[in-house]
């Protein structure tokens, strides 16, 4: 399963970098055909986020800790300190940690955005 990270580099600017994980393929439960799986990767709890209607654009800002965030509902647009720009779907998952530095812009792209945040352990 491929992800995005957001890191922020020695000068505190912020980048995407296209993530490759390793694949293992398992058996989890009996009934169960084996999957594939990526991770562990050990996480605290998750929340689930939404954007209120009408609220205003984000600011720029860093993560508030290492995290995984990936939308459940609607699109955002992802804009790093480096300039570039990449829009999510539902389903993709980025691992952010620019936890210092410019940071980075989330720009909801539809009225019904929300996501999931799952902190690192």
């Amino acid at each position: 399963m491929d992800y995005v990270r957001i890191y922020a580099d020695e000068n505190g600017v912020s980048h995407f970098e296209d993530v490759a994980a390793s694949v293992v393929e398992q058996r989890v439960a009996e009934g169960v055909p084996p999957l594939l799986l990526t991770g562990p990767f050990p996480v605290s709890s998750f929340t689930i986020a939404e954007q209120p209607p009408g609220n205003p654009a984000w600011d720029p800002h860093v993560a508030p800790r290492r995290q995984w965030v990936s939308a459940v509902r609607g699109r955002v647009a992802i804009t790093v300190s480096d300039g570039e720009r990449r829009e999510f779907d539902p389903g993709e998952l980025v691992f952010v940690e620019d936890l210092t530095g410019d940071g980075h812009t989330s720009t909801p792209l539809t009225a019904d955005f929300a996501f999931l945040i799952l902190p690192i352990a």
